[in-house]
């Protein structure tokens, strides 16, 4: 009797922590200026990779650097919402955009072109969304271009700078999944 009322008030407690509505988030000055620091990972029915990664945002344009533990760089990515550079040791391929370029060089349809916005909690783009009591996006579902559905949860907000920032993001559509766990970041006040 007593694990099925530790069970329920553990059910009304988490059910009164997440609603499904639609989020709203706190108004306050746009963030363009952006960087962070922190962990990537992505996982196939194949392999599985882990690498650090950088993150600067200033505008519409990112740099990218994804690295070893020992500093060795792996991968930069560069562009904006036209154009997008990925560069590796083998050289570097350009395109319209970084989903297209993924698919030109794994084969898999990943629905990142929004992921700017999702790392900075502004996700307008999910359908059966979930969110804190305070508003703040905890999960929902991206479509891709094929209609497929994607899990999208971003969590462990904290604090920064006046703002409550994620520090962790996954997208996850069967067995592929990518997360990232940002380990620091700084914001800078638009020009």
């Amino acid at each position: 009797m007593i694990k099925r009322l530790l069970f329920l008030f553990v059910l009304l407690f988490l059910t009164a922590c997440v609603s499904k509505i639609p989020p709203t988030f706190v108004s306050g000055e746009p963030l363009n200026h952006w960087q962070f620091n922190g962990k990537f990972a992505i996982k196939t029915p194949d392999q599985r990779q882990g690498l650090k990664i950088n993150w600067q945002q200033t505008g519409q344009q990112f740099d990218i650097s994804l690295y070893t533990v020992f500093g060795i760089t792996v991968l930069k990515i560069n562009g904006n919402q036209q154009l997008v550079t990925i560069e590796a040791n083998d050289g570097s391929i350009t395109g319209n955009s970084a989903e297209q370029l993924i698919w030109q060089l794994t084969q898999w349809h990943v629905p990142v072109n929004n992921l700017q916005h999702w790392l900075i909690g502004h996700v307008d783009d999910a359908s059966n969304i979930e969110v804190d009591s305070a508003g703040h996006f905890i999960s929902g579902e991206i479509s891709d271009r094929f209609g497929r559905l994607w899990q999208l949860s971003l969590g462990k907000y904290q604090e920064i700078q006046g703002r409550m920032m994620p520090h962790s993001l996954r997208l996850q559509h069967g067995k592929l999944f990518l997360k990232l766990a940002i380990n620091q970041w700084q914001l800078q006040k638009s020009p």
